[in-house]
């Protein structure tokens, strides 16, 4: 990855590794993460979105703990661990015990990360919606940020203030970004990562983001447009840029984005998957999940032929398959590699070659008519 000076420390660690067991649809997994981008694909009702959030939330709540290791503050942690998880995945009456794998009797589920600098954290979450066994001291970690496949620009004027009074039924994925989002750009002159990371999107969105009266606006050449009459790939990407320029998504922070490639064009999927590998060049750890072949492909190239790409696109990409274990069994079974070749379920690719199979038997029953 390209060096480059940050005001953030250079020890931050990034996530090298999670052992998840009866959470959810995960049984016993034990995934080891890319410091690049990590993909994430698979059939819906896999688990995919449920991995997202967990992790991001494990990050953001750990990355807070002061470390002292006292009770006193594994108690807070737990309480703080309980809440997040309610306000991301939003069970009914806030039964977080509902996340846990479903067997027979009570149980609970055990979630456990290891990062880059050799500290690991983890907890336990008993069916009795119980967070206990929370510990662990992870050291210094940068900003998580999670990006939810609808994007939050458009509707952020008035976000935060009516969901602290509880008037909205998002999930805190998206306070938590409008809050990001709401934070003051850096004041005086950017420094050589910042214009390498920002710049790009200016140039796309052509023109600069801007806040002003709790609304989003994007400045240039048209003049100043609110952020909802844009394009809704140019708002995505203006989040992009604005949590770059205030400072929330620096190196070594944590991009977690559910389903980027919603509502974009085969063009803009292009600019998005060349994004993501700049982004991850300079130091960011990405997470994604995709159902999108144009840009699983195009990260898997990208892979495959580092040399053959700019250099600033240039970062390791692992993937993660998500599928469900057979008909007698709960969960679901992961594979991962570098390449989308080396996963043993790819639903992305399996339909595309349906329908080809498709076409191929419609052109020889019209040929068969004649």
């Amino acid at each position: 990855m390209n060096s480059g000076t940050m005001t953030e420390p250079a020890e931050a660690a990034i996530l090298k590794s999670a052992d998840i067991k009866r959470f959810g649809l995960f049984s016993k997994e034990e995934l080891e993460f890319s410091q690049g981008i990590n993909v994430f694909i698979g059939r819906n009702g896999c688990g995919k979105s449920h991995l997202l959030k967990l992790l991001y939330t494990v990050v953001k709540e750990f990355g807070k703990a002061s470390g002292n290791g006292s009770a006193l503050e594994a108690e807070k942690l737990e309480n703080r661990l309980a809440s997040k998880l309610a306000g991301v995945f939003r069970p009914e009456g806030d039964h977080i015990g509902r996340l846990v794998q479903r067997k027979k009797g009570r149980g609970s589920a055990e979630v456990g990360l290891t990062f880059s600098n050799g500290k690991k954290c983890g907890f336990t979450l008993s069916t009795q919606d119980r967070i206990s066994n929370a510990k662990g001291v992870v050291g210094s970690l940068n900003e998580a940020v999670f990006l939810p496949s609808r994007e939050a620009l458009a509707l952020f004027e008035g976000f935060i203030a009516a969901y602290e009074k509880r008037e909205l039924s998002f999930d805190a994925t998206f306070y938590d970004l409008c809050l990001a989002l709401s934070t003051n750009q850096l004041r005086g002159r950017r420094d050589d990562l910042l214009n390498v990371l920002a710049t790009p999107f200016e140039e796309e969105i052509r023109g600069k983001v801007s806040l002003e009266g709790g609304r989003f606006y994007v400045k240039g050449n048209d003049g100043s447009i609110e952020a909802h009459l844009v394009s809704e790939g140019w708002r995505k990407l203006a989040v992009l840029a604005q949590l770059i320029i205030n400072g929330t998504l620096t190196r070594n922070g944590f991009l977690f984005w559910d389903e980027p490639e919603a509502n974009l064009n085969p063009k803009m999927v292009v600019q998005l998957s060349e994004t993501l590998l700049r982004l991850a060049n300079q130091g960011i750890q990405i997470f994604v999940a995709s159902h999108d072949y144009l840009l699983t492909t195009r990260l898997s190239l990208a892979s495959e032929y580092p040399k053959a790409i700019p250099e600033e696109q240039r970062c390791p990409v692992k993937f993660f398959g998500l599928a469900r274990r057979g008909s007698d069994e709960k969960g679901v079974s992961v594979s991962s590699g570098a390449k989308l070749a080396d996963l043993q379920d790819n639903p992305i690719l399996a339909e595309y070659a349906a329908l080809y199979d498709y076409e191929g038997g419609l052109f020889e029953k019209t040929q068969s008519q004649k």
